[in-house]
């Protein structure tokens, strides 16, 4: 149990309460922990979604899948992430898109009565349960702003500004390969490349394999509504 406390303390849904609080939840209810091996398949998509999930450790991504073997990133679940919090209680219980363990990952369960009994019974649950779904929301409503930016040029200058503006700087650190930006951006990974080339040329910006520098981001903001 002391373990399982330690873990699940950093987990969104648990942030802010004490060891033994935790402790008094678990009692309450019945879970179940599994380990996933890299690559294996946590949730096929169109599976019923039972449960709330808290990813304790590793990464989950959530992919949607095409017959000639492609994929495209939805998103990406790090250690102390939820995911199916927007599911769970919806009338459309079945998953979009396919669940999959990016790396060796283990992943706690909750169904949903019981997380209507935790969220009941401990009010900082609720109010984090309630900020969860916000982020949901924001973050959908920041897909949707990228999904209606048609070409890729105006795609990678998004990426750029949103990434810009999230860590406060005009020196870009990239968190990801440049094949995961593009599988994020919904495009191949060469166009990205070719973009960031073009971009470079037209001296917006500088960029290495770990960094992306903006050099104009006035033309670059004129760029994206060109």
């Amino acid at each position: 149990m002391e373990e399982i406390v330690k873990t699940i303390k950093k987990n969104q849904l648990f942030i802010g309460l004490s060891d033994e609080s935790i402790k008094n939840v678990l009692k309450e209810i019945q879970y179940y922990i599994k380990t996933y091996s890299k690559g294996e398949i946590i949730a096929n998509e169109d599976d019923e979604c039972r449960s709330l999930s808290l990813v304790l450790s590793g990464t989950v991504e959530i992919q949607r899948l095409y017959s000639n073997g492609k994929y495209i990133v939805l998103s990406r679940i790090l250690e102390g992430d939820v995911f199916g919090e927007a599911l769970v209680f919806s009338k459309a219980k079945t998953y979009p898109a396919t669940v999959i363990a990016l790396s060796e990952c283990t992943v706690l369960f909750i169904n949903k009565n019981d997380v209507l009994k935790i969220c009941s019974h401990e009010e900082k649950i609720l109010e984090n349960f309630i900020s969860l779904l916000s982020d949901k929301v924001f973050i959908l409503n920041s897909k949707i702003k990228s999904i209606s930016f048609k070409s890729i040029r105006q795609k990678v200058i998004n990426y750029i500004l949103n990434e810009s503006k999230e860590q406060k700087s005009n020196s870009i650190i990239l968190k990801n390969t440049k094949e995961e930006i593009a599988s994020l951006l919904g495009i191949p990974r060469p166009s990205l490349s070719r973009e960031l080339i073009n971009l470079r040329d037209m001296n917006y910006i500088e960029f290495n394999r770990k960094k992306i520098t903006i050099l104009d981001i006035e033309s670059l903001e004129e760029e994206l509504f060109n």
